[in-house]
Parts: structure tokens; sequence; C-alpha cells
């Protein structure tokens, strides 16, 4: 290991270039930053401006065409009008000329031939020359279609103006030419509406590129061919912008859109003088950004200097601290953190010392957890093993090894596991094992296993997965000799499939030596005997119910909905069951199962249940009495029949009052009242209940 002077003169960067070279790491991105910021701004800006004016632009050629289709509406309006049809051009002249077109504009009607047949300008009858505009005319009748010309001038006035033509179609031939003549002051107009700044230049111009109407001195270019390169832009798109010399000698920046329709194009044009003012701003910004870093840069080599001085008491602190001497320099450096890095220094040894006693101390008790965790997993007679299924590297305990059968110190590979299960579960261990790893879920499997010498022993094993230190994941679990279990589970399944066997065929006999009785009895009685075999088969009813719980009882709830339920509706309102949770004996079961049935036959026969409307209510409760405490069952019938009282004890009323209360040491009380029988069934807890646990917390929650 390299000494402390080793270190120190093999560092030949100072605090103080170190604090330079911060501040430069710190200013030089921060300019550049803020160089392509600006930068990024200013084109952004820039290109904001050039789709707006391009929008702009593109707008205001569109107007052009609403503009001169509004004159060829008009026009063609003009052109059904009836006296033209029938040939009267006085009529017609009349009605040019009090149309809102002739004013300051006028109209004139040719013949595709040019002969012009009036003017709205000259009154009516003067006698005017042909037209001079032959091919505007061919054009009209050949296309049949309005056309717009270019700027031209008039004459006889000399006067800059735009015709537009509609044709007159009279029995399907151009019989005339509606011409209607508009001075460059309607697109001057469109210009003044658009409220142009002073310093921007807007212009209309025709098919042949010339200047119709101009935002900036009109009188002077009107008239005029646009400059060179905006002609040859305008050929070359329909639309776009470029970089451009006005006509009056400005640099600016042109957005051009030609109107689809009439071909006629509107320019608009930005001085690239207001177009640098935000390159300007940008460029302000950034030096008053440059200037604060430069004070800043200044303000730092005062601070470093102010930092040095403490920072070399530190060293001079620490250097003694490494030797192992005490830190004599207690003084402030008037800095808060170096007076607490100084603070710390003098601590530090003290820290040093409690953390190595701290880390003893918890080695001492992970190590008494571990003993713990061993004596537990001996007592449970319980291995630890650990499977990394990357590898196939698999980690067991003494005692996982002595579930396979092998020695202490005998290795157990995960193959040689996997050659021990038995044949028959191998598939079920692995797909268990692949399910876990997939789904990164618990394992939980019992399965087979052949010890060297040959036995067969019952091996369960349970393992979660994680992930190791090198991130690998890995399963870890334990396993556990199962053996005597599942023998013991065996064995009652055995018992308990012999007593079902033998149970069933005592009910068998039952029913065959009634069966011989019937053939042997009188016939006087067979409803006697139909309601006796009733009972044999509700006994079987309630012996079912206590096979399926292996003969360890049953609940109040299902004895009592194994025998009503075939008499419930679909609404589940006829029969209504109410009470708690009581887990009855075998022999309550079997008793107050036959008792139920009594009563349930009676209902159908003679009671509640013996119409529509009738209901039976069941409520149970656990009741406090003077001894122990009492398992309370009522029986209420409503909505049947007027109940008398029978003038004789029946069968079923002797099974129920006598033969129950009897075997279970009970009280059952029956009340034949008018609106419906009620019987109240009252047995001690110690003789009916399964589950003594069970009933004292019941017995809690519903005793009164």
């Amino acid at each position: 290991m390299p000494s402390t002077g080793d270190l120190s003169q093999g560092a030949r960067t100072s605090l103080r270039q170190v604090l330079w070279g911060l501040v430069l790491v710190l200013a030089l991105p921060t300019i550049l930053v803020a160089a392509a910021g600006l930068y990024s701004a200013h084109q952004s800006e820039r290109e904001a401006t050039d789709l707006r004016m391009q929008e702009t632009a593109r707008a205001l050629s569109l107007s052009l065409d609403r503009e001169i289709e509004k004159f060829v509406v008009a026009l063609r309006v003009l052109s059904r009008a009836p006296s033209l049809a029938r040939g009267d051009y006085e009529a017609f002249y009349r009605l040019a000329e009090s149309t809102e077109l002739a004013s300051p504009s006028w109209i004139a009607l040719f013949e595709p031939g040019g002969r012009i047949l009036l003017n709205t300008r000259v009154p009516y009858g003067v006698i005017l020359e042909n037209s001079k505009r032959q091919d505007v005319l061919r054009r009209v009748e050949e296309t049949r279609k309005p056309y717009v010309s270019d700027l031209y001038a008039g004459s006889l006035t000399g006067q800059r103006l735009i015709t537009v033509n509609v044709p007159v179609i009279i029995d399907e031939r151009v019989a005339y030419i509606l011409s209607l003549a508009i001075t460059p002051d309607v697109f001057q107009n469109i210009i003044r509406d658009q409220r142009v700044a002073d310093n921007w230049n807007a212009a209309v111009l025709d098919r042949s590129r010339r200047l119709v109407a101009r935002s900036r001195s009109p009188e002077r270019f009107v008239g005029q061919p646009a400059s060179a390169n905006i002609q040859e832009a305008l050929a070359a798109q329909p639309e776009g912008l470029l970089r451009s010399v006005t006509l009056d000698g400005i640099p600016v920046r042109t957005y051009f859109s030609q109107s689809p329709t009439y071909g006629w194009s509107f320019v608009i044009s930005i001085p690239e003088t207001e177009l640098a003012k935000s390159a300007q701003r940008s460029l302000f910004w950034l030096t008053v950004l440059g200037a604060v870093i430069l004070c800043g840069i200044l303000l730092a080599v005062l601070l470093s200097r102010s930092i040095s001085k403490p920072v070399d008491r530190l060293v001079t602190a620490a250097q003694a601290l490494g030797r192992g001497n005490e830190v004599t320099d207690r003084a402030t450096t008037r800095v808060l953190e170096f007076d607490m890095i100084k603070k710390a220094l003098v601590e530090a040894a003290t820290g040093i010392r409690n953390h190595e006693r701290e880390r003893e101390e918890v080695l001492a008790h992970m190590a008494e957890s571990e003993a713990r965790l061993r004596l537990a997993l001996n007592a449970g007679n319980l291995g630890s093993w650990e499977y990394t299924p990357s590898t196939g590297g698999l980690t067991t305990s003494p005692t996982c090894r002595a579930h396979f059968g092998r020695g202490m110190d005998e290795p157990l590979s995960y193959a040689d596991l996997v050659a021990q299960i038995h044949p028959d579960d191998r598939a079920m261990q692995a797909e268990a094992v692949a399910r876990a790893i997939a789904a990164r879920a618990d394992l939980h499997a019992e399965y087979r296993v052949i010890w060297p010498d040959g036995s067969e022993h019952w091996i369960r094993v349970s393992g979660r997965m994680r992930s190791g230190p090198d991130g690998q994941p890995s399963m870890v679990g334990v396993s556990q000799d199962i053996t005597e279990r599942r023998l013991a589970e065996e064995r009652q399944a055995l018992l308990l499939h012999e007593l079902n066997h033998r149970v069933k065929n005592t009910l068998a006999t039952v029913q065959s030596i009634a069966s011989l009785t019937r053939r042997s009895a009188d016939n006087s009685d067979p409803a006697a005997w139909s309601a006796f075999m009733d009972r044999l088969h509700g006994m079987a009813k309630t012996h079912d119910l206590l096979t399926a719980t292996h003969w360890q009882g049953a609940l109040l709830e299902d004895v009592l909905k194994n025998e009503l339920e075939p008499y419930q509706d679909g609404m589940g309102q006829r029969i209504r069951l109410r009470g708690p949770r009581i887990n009855l004996q075998p022999s309550a079961v079997l008793a107050l199962g036959l008792a139920v049935h009594e009563l349930a036959t009676n209902a159908v026969k003679y009671g509640s249940l013996s119409v529509p409307e009738g209901k039976v209510h069941v409520m149970w409760a656990l009741t406090p009495g003077s001894g122990q405490s009492a398992l309370l069952v009522e029986w209420v019938e409503s909505g049947g029949p007027l109940v008398k009282k029978p003038e004789r004890q029946g069968f079923g009323s002797k099974l129920i009052q006598r033969g129950l209360a009897q075997q279970l040491g009970g009280e059952i009380k029956l009340d034949f009242a008018p609106a419906g029988i009620r019987c109240v069934i009252t047995f001690p807890i110690s003789t009916m209940t399964a589950d003594q646990t069970g009933v004292a917390e019941t017995q809690e929650r519903y005793a009164s």
C-alpha cells in the first residue's frame, strides 16, 4: 500500500487549479448552451415568421380570386337579362347602367367579331370603334369561359384597366361578350384593407407578372414588371419565399403565392433589417450573459483564495489523524462546512473504534441467529436446501441429505436427487419446479424417493425464489420426511372407506327388511309404509352428508338445507334459515336430521308448505343455561292453512318428542297455533357440538 507521502507526491493539481477548472467547466457549457438556445429561439422565430407570412400571402391570393369572382358572378347574372335575349339593347343599356358595376367601372357589350354594341361609359346610341382586343374576344368565344385580362392601357383614355369578360350564350352559341372594365384601385383597396406596415411592401401581380397594385408608391410603380428574381420564382413554383431587392432598392425577404383560379399573384416583402432585429436581441442577451459569467469568474478568484487557506489547515489536521496524533488545531476556519469537517476528523477515531465494536456484536448476533435456525430446523426435522437453475448447483444441509438416505458428509447433487425420485413422480416434480421458476412463485410438492437401500419414503419440499448477490435467481427452501404422515393418511382413508361401506350395507339391510315386511304386512295403511320409506331416505341423505365430512360432524345449517332445499322457491324467500355457525356431532346430525325431516313432511302435507304462499322460518342461537350453555332451534310456519291440534299423537310427533329428546337429552316443545306450527328444540351444547372452541366463540357473539 502506498504511503501518504507517495500519494501527495503523485498529486500535481492544486485546489486553486481545481477551482479554476470548476469555474471554466461550469461557465463554458453555460455560454454554449445559452448561445445555442438563443440561436434556436432566433431560428424558431424566423421559421414562425416565414410560416405566418406565407399563410398571409396564400390567404390574400385567394382573396384576389374571390374579388374577381364577384365581378364574374355579377356579369353572369347580367348576361341572363331578358332584354339581351330579345335584342333590346337600349333596355339592356339602362339595366347595365343602373347596376353598381357601372360606377366607377363601366360595362361594354361586344359581338364576337369585335363590334361594340354599347358602353355605359358613353350615352346609348353613340357609335364606337370596333374593339382592338380581338385576341381576348376570340379566347372567350373559343373557351366559352370567363376571362380576366392583364393590366393594359385604354386606347382612348390611356387609363390603366383590367377587363373581366363573360360569354353570353344564347341558343347554344356565344352571341355576345359582356365586358367589365375596372381600374387597379379595386386591388389597391384590398392591400389597403390589410393595413400593411409602413416599412413592409405588398403587391398584386397579374399573369404577366406586372404590378397591378402596390402598398408603397403605387403611382410610381403600378404598371411596371416585377423584379426578375420574383418573376423567375413565380415561373418555377406557385408559392414560396426568397431574398430579393424591391424596385426601390430595399433588400427584403419576399413571400409570394399565385391564385389557383385566375393566375394572379400576391407578393409581400419584409425588410431584412427588421428580421435582423431578433438576431440583434439574441446577440445582446448573449453579451449580457458573457458579462455576468465574467463577473462570476472574478468572484471565483476571490473565493478560491478564501477556500484554499482553510483547506490547508484541514489537510494538516487529517495528516495528524492519519499518524494517530491528536488534532491540536481547534481554531475555527470561519466556514461552517470546514468546521464540521474538522469536528468530524476529531471524532473519526472514536467512531472507527465504535464501529469495530458494533461489527463484532452484529457478527455474534448473526452466529446466534444461525444457531437458533439450525435448532428450529432440527427440532422440526426440516432440512434446508438451495438450488440455482442457471448452473444446476444444489446445496443441502445434513438433515436434507438424510431425507434422501444420504450420510451427513455424502454429496447430493441435483442429478442425484432427480434420480432418487420415484419414476411415477419425476414428471410432476419437474413440472412443479419449472412452473415455480417461470412464475417466480412458491414451490410446494410431495413425491416419493427411493433410498440407496431400496426403501421408499415420502418427501415434502417447499421453496421460494430469490435473487442472489450476483443477480442470479435461485430457489431456497426446506424438505421434510412425511412418510409416517402419508402412511397414517392411507390407513385412515382405508378405515373410513370400510366404515362407509359397512354403514351403507346396514342401511341396505334395513331397506331390504322393510321391503320384506311390507310384502308380508297388511296393505290397509299404505301411507304409513310410504312415510317409513321416506324416513329411511332422509336417514340416507343425512348419512351422505356425514360421509362428505368423513364422519367429523356437519354444520347445523347444512343439515337444515339438506332436508329443506327441495321445497325452496327460486327467489330463496319461502324457507329462511338464520343462525350462527354450529358444528354438530355425528349422532346429533342423524337425530336432528330425522326431526327436521318429520317437520318438513308434516308441513308439506298439512302445513305451510302445502300452499304456495306458505313460508318456514328456522332460527337457532346459543343461550346460557343454569348449568351449561344450550342450543335452541326454533321452527316457525306461516302462511299455511288453519292449524288444528290433532286428536291423537302420530308417529312423527312421538319420534320428535320422545325419541329425539331422550337420545340427545334435550327438550322439545310443539305448539299447534292456528297461524302455523311452532317447534322449539333445546339441547345441551355438550351433546350437540363437535367443536367446543368454535362454540365458545359463537356463544360470545350470539348469546343473550
